[in-house]
């Protein structure tokens, strides 16, 4: 397996998605109480760490053979990607504003880059 292939399935190790939903719920939270620097912290660097050793040690050959490891393959873009990014900016800084409909439509938009190639068949 390439590294490209290696670094586009460990998004989807099982691994990586609970550290990275838990650590943004908790950066997050961190954001609400006003402790930005512990927030980013929180919100880097266990995902970071665990990229790594995703990368290094997992076997990401069954993940490439899943079907959801299919699935991302084919909506998977650089595009969805910032998106995604994109929705955990807004759900970050409206946790920091203190405003429940931003944070429900950061994590609106993280949902759907995650779910539109049910509706979105890729040509």
């Amino acid at each position: 397996m390439t590294l490209l292939e290696k670094n586009l399935y460990q998004q989807i190790h099982p691994l990586r998605l609970v550290v990275d939903w838990s650590s943004g719920l908790g950066a997050c939270y961190l954001f609400w109480l006003r402790d930005i620097w512990t927030g980013v912290a929180v919100s880097v660097i266990p995902s970071l760490i665990v990229s790594l050793y995703v990368v290094r040690f997992a076997d990401l050959e069954k993940i490439k053979a899943s079907p959801f490891g299919a699935y991302y393959k084919r909506t998977y873009s650089r595009t969805v990607d910032i998106f995604r990014f994109a929705g955990f900016v807004i759900l970050a800084g409206s946790s920091w504003w203190h405003s429940a409909p931003g944070m429900i439509g950061g994590l609106v938009i993280i949902i759907l880059t995650w779910t539109y190639g049910i509706f979105y068949k890729k040509q």
